[in-house]
């Protein structure tokens, strides 16, 4: 199956803090956070569109979410909002910051047809179970 590396960036965005304010659970939060941002090139290569889903990988994890076609990114660079379904990818160590780092990270992307994105209670039982 295809595959293409990418930069991962990640950050707040306005939908991300709406759906907060309404609750994490929430369809509108679901519809904000799980999904990363990639370029419209990134996205023909893949043979993806809007809402299709996606597997993200890094050394540090991964996670099906669906793919949102992005204007602004130039290929190679992905935007993964913060929430529950980035932090699957993005690793804990802060370094002594405090902070875990949260731009740069080198990631894979694929199709992930067949594949259903988790919700967040899915994602938690996951922790409890260790996966």
């Amino acid at each position: 199956m295809l595959k293409i590396d990418v930069t991962l960036i990640s950050g707040r965005t306005s939908g991300q803090g709406s759906g907060l304010e309404i609750g994490k659970t929430s369809d509108d939060y679901f519809g904000n956070v799980a999904l990363i941002e990639i370029g419209a090139e990134d996205a023909e290569s893949l043979g993806v569109e809007d809402g299709d889903p996606v597997e993200v990988a890094t050394s540090h994890g991964s996670v099906v979410v669906q793919a949102r076609v992005g204007r602004g990114l130039d290929p190679g660079m992905a935007f993964f909002p913060y929430g529950p379904w980035a932090n699957q990818v993005f690793g804990s160590e802060t370094e002594g910051t405090g902070m875990p780092s949260y731009k740069g990270i080198e990631a894979t992307i694929e199709r992930a047809d067949g594949k259903g994105i988790p919700s967040l209670v899915e994602l938690v039982e996951g922790f409890r179970e260790g996966s």
